[in-house]
């Protein structure tokens, strides 16, 4: 994009837009208050032509986002950001719908209430994923809200996630995200 501003008598002010970036050029130094207005208008520019950029990184924000996927988000930008889902299972009782997707499942009607990992690359900031040892989760996040124990699996609740593990091995299993979680009686 470039925008250019003559100012009579062969003078002019020539300024230059790039997405992201942009360099200003006057030819006499009397000009710099007839340039601010194209400067303040390409500042505009570029700020509406740059797109919000997804996440693109594999971190688990409790309460928030796992991945590209976020609570609260329409159903119709998680399967843009997402693509086509390798599943999808119907919630028994509701409207909403379970959406299986590489590594991630997902919680949605029409919009996303919540959010499980289940592969390893996904983490919290403490480093908490599928695959860590529970002694290291909850060394992590000290004592949870509750612990559930149910057949092969222990549920413990932070309130805004959880993270199941698998009795057997001792390790995580899957870390889940929601706004409040509904593991504890409460």
């Amino acid at each position: 994009m470039r925008a250019r501003l003559d100012i009579g008598a062969g003078m002019r002010c020539t300024l230059t837009v790039a997405r992201g970036r942009q360099g200003l050029t006057i030819m006499k130094p009397a000009l710099l208050k007839a340039c601010l207005p194209a400067a303040a208008l390409a500042t505009l520019l570029t700020a509406c032509a740059t797109p919000p950029q997804p996440w693109a990184d594999n971190l688990i924000v409790p309460g928030e986002r796992i991945g590209d996927v976020q609570l609260g988000m329409p159903l119709s930008n998680l399967l843009a950001a997402r693509g086509t889902p390798l599943r999808t299972v119907p919630i028994s009782g509701t409207e909403a719908t379970t959406y299986a997707f590489d590594g991630l499942a997902v919680g949605a009607h029409e919009t996303v209430y919540w959010i499980i990992a289940k592969d390893p690359r996904y983490r919290t900031p403490a480093g908490v994923g599928p695959g860590v040892e529970q002694i290291a989760a909850r060394a992590a996040y000290g004592k949870p809200r509750c612990v559930v124990s149910e057949g092969a699996t222990t549920v413990y609740d932070y309130k805004d996630f959880y993270f199941s593990v698998d009795n057997s091995t001792g390790k995580v299993s899957e870390v889940g995200v929601q706004k409040k979680t509904h593991t504890c009686d409460d």
